[in-house]
C-alpha cells in the first residue's frame, strides 16, 4: 500500500519593510496641523514627521497609536489604532464634541461644560453667560413624563402678551388660574390661602357665597356706612354693647324684648306713645 506524504513548505520570516504598513505613536505636535512627530516602536528608530493622509476627520493628540507608511523622509498617517484621549470633533466656532466613555460631551474653547447627554438625559449649561432657548417663528415646548421644576438665586419673571393660564389636572378641563392685561381669574374646587399677614385693597369687592363663616379672635371694622339686608338676623353674645353719639332707631313691624332679670331704661327724657291701649302688668307697679 503506497503512503502519501504531504509536502510541507516553511513560511517566511518576518522582515522590516521600511516603507510598509506599520505602528507608530505620536509622540508631539507641530505647528502645521498636518504634520506630526512620530515614532514607531523598532529599536534605535527616531521621532520623524509624517503627513496626516485621513480622509475622515482626525483631531490628533499625544499618545495616539496610528498606523503609518512610507519612507522617513516621506512618511505619512494613513489609520488610527487607538486615541490617548476620548475621540473628539472639532467644532467650526470652536470647542469640541467628545466621547466621554459613553457620554456624549460638547464643550466651549477652554473645555467648559456646554451639552452632556447620558444613558437617556441630557444637560444643557451655559457656564459664562446667559442661556436663551428662542423660536422667533414658533412654539417653544419643554415636556416631562414626571416633574419639571424650575429654580434661581435670583428673580423668576413671566410674561406673555397675551395671556398666562395655569393648569392641573387633564389638558381639556378649564384652567385653574388665567391672567390677562384684564382680569385674573381664579376657579377650583377649593381654595385655601395661609399668611401671617394679608392685605386687600381696592375701589371695590363683591362676595357671592351660599355661606359665609368668620372665625376671629378680634374682628374690626372701620365704615362710613353699614348696610346689612337679611331675611332673618340672629346674635348670639355674651356681652353686647352699642354706642351712638347721635341718633339710635329701631323700626319694625313687631318687637319684642325678653329679660329673664332686669330690665333698666336711664334718660334724661321719655316718651312712650301707643294709638291704641298700653298695657303694664306687674305684681307692682312705681311710678314716681
Amino acid at each position: 500500500m503506497a503512503t502519501r506524504t504531504k509536502a510541507t513548505r516553511s513560511l517566511p520570516k518576518p522582515t522590516h519593510d521600511p516603507a510598509g504598513v506599520r505602528p507608530a505613536a505620536i509622540v508631539d505636535l507641530d505647528d502645521d496641523p498636518t504634520l506630526l512627530h512620530v515614532c514607531e516602536p523598532a529599536p534605535g528608530r527616531a521621532a520623524t514627521v509624517a503627513r496626516l493622509a485621513l480622509a475622515a476627520p482626525y483631531h490628533p493628540s499625544v499618545g495616539d497609536r496610528v498606523l503609518v507608511a512610507g519612507a522617513d523622509d516621506d512618511l505619512y498617517v494613513i489609520g488610527v489604532l487607538q486615541a490617548a484621549l476620548p475621540p473628539s470633533l472639532p467644532l467650526p466656532g470652536g470647542g469640541t464634541a467628545t466621547l466621554e466613555g459613553d457620554t456624549l460631551a460638547l464643550r466651549d474653547t477652554e473645555g467648559r461644560l456646554l451639552v452632556r447627554f447620558a444613558d437617556g438625559a441630557a444637560e444643557i449649561a451655559a457656564p459664562a453667560g446667559d442661556l436663551t432657548l428662542s423660536a422667533p417663528a414658533g412654539r417653544v415646548r419643554v415636556q416631562a413624563a414626571l416633574d419639571l421644576e424650575l429654580s434661581t438665586d435670583g428673580a423668576l419673571l413671566q410674561r406673555a402678551g397675551h395671556r398666562v393660564e395655569v393648569r392641573a389636572g387633564d389638558a381639556d378641563i378649564p384652567p385653574q388660574l388665567r391672567v390677562d392685561a384684564a382680569m385674573t381669574a381664579v376657579a377650583s374646587p377649593r381654595v385655601e390661602i395661609k399668611a401671617d399677614a394679608a392685605q386687600l385693597t381696592t375701589g371695590q369687592a363683591t362676595l357671592v357665597a351660599r355661606r359665609v363663616a368668620t372665625t376671629a379672635t378680634e374682628l374690626v371694622q372701620t365704615v362710613e356706612r353699614l348696610e346689612v339686608n337679611a331675611t332673618r338676623l340672629l346674635e348670639r353674645t355674651r356681652d353686647a354693647f352699642r354706642e351712638a353719639s347721635g341718633l339710635l332707631q329701631t323700626r319694625a313691624g313687631r318687637a319684642r324684648t325678653l329679660v329673664d332679670d332686669a330690665y333698666a331704661v336711664w334718660s334724661r327724657r321719655t316718651t312712650l306713645a301707643s294709638r291704641e291701649e298700653t298695657s303694664i302688668d306687674g305684681s307692682k307697679v312705681l311710678l314716681g
